[in-house]
Parts: C-alpha cells; structure tokens; sequence
C-alpha cells in the first residue's frame, strides 16, 4: 500500500530553499559592502617615487662632482643627499595623511606587495640611516629608518603640521605644492 502524498510537502520544501536564497544572498552582499569599504585606495603616481638608502648628507644647493645624489631641504637648508641603489615605485595600496597619537600628522604609504618585499630587503641592510623619498629627481623627504619595514607601510613623522603633511603627500603625487 502506498502511503498518501501530503499536498503541502512541495510549497514547504520551495519555502526553505527561497528562505535560503534570500539568507546566502544576504550574508554576500554584507561581505562585498564590507569589503568594499575596508578597501584601501589605490594610487597611481604621475611619476614615480623612486627610494634610496643615503649614504652621506653633504650641505649645499648642488651635489660635488662626482656624487651620485639628489637635492633636497634640510632643517639647516639645502643638502645633497648622496644615493646607494634603490627601487621604484608606480603605485601603492593606499596614500594619505594621518594624524599621530601623540600630537601633529604623517604620512603613511601602504605598499602593493612585490614593493613591500623589495622595501624589506632594502631596509634590512641599511637601517639607521636615512632614505631619500625622490620624485622627478627631487627629494621629498628623507626619513631615518631605525628598523627594516617588513609590513609593507612607510609611515612618515617628525613634528609634521597638517599642511606640511598634504605639501608631502601631493609631491608625492608628482603634483605641486598647493597652498595651505
């Protein structure tokens, strides 16, 4: 004998799977807003930041003949800041001005990984030293690296205000200094 057929046993069974639809849909646009935004904004450079170890800062608005370097502003005026062998790079992950803990602004860059392992390999044999930041030519910074970076993040600081942080922040950019 074969047993009844139940007529509410077919919607019940397409009631749970639209239930579960609606509940994996759900939980998939949660993760990609989510995602989206937790994303860092990535930033192409109009010409690229090119970043050397320093080897010797020497005073003066030209480099001596001979010195491999790259002009720049110190604390006590013009220096050239004479270049070991860096890396390039066209695009970070993310690019913008931070305010400190502590009081005043940096800068901070967040590297595209192939950069990041190149950056690490760069700074674990030149650390305490400076490292000449150069766009075009010109150096844009110049900050002591007291550790290798091995996470991929430069972090720019030193009693910045904000204007001076945005002035670094837009010569990265390969764009002039706007007015603050």
């Amino acid at each position: 004998m074969r047993a009844a057929r139940r007529p509410h046993a077919r919607p019940g069974l397409i009631a749970v799977v639209i239930a579960l639809w609606v509940v994996i849909a759900a939980i998939a646009l949660t993760g990609t807003l989510i995602a989206a935004f937790s994303q860092e904004h990535p930033v192409r450079f109009s010409a690229p930041l090119k970043i050397y170890p320093v080897t010797q800062e020497i005073p003066g608005a030209q480099c001596p003949p001979g010195v491999q370097g790259a002009i720049g502003q110190g604390t006590t005026g013009p220096i050239c800041y004479q270049l070991a062998v860096g890396i390039t790079i066209k695009r970070v992950n993310d690019l913008h001005v931070e305010r400190m803990k502590v009081g005043g602004y940096a800068v901070s860059l967040s590297l595209i990984p192939a950069d990041s392992r190149a950056l690490t390999r760069l700074t674990r044999g030149n650390t305490g030293r400076p490292f000449a930041l150069t766009v075009r030519d010109q150096v844009v910074a110049a900050p002591r690296v007291d550790a290798p970076i091995t996470k991929g993040r430069i972090l720019i600081s030193g009693n910045l205000t904000r204007g001076d942080a945005s002035t670094i922040v837009n010569r990265l950019k390969g764009r002039a200094a706007q007015a603050t």
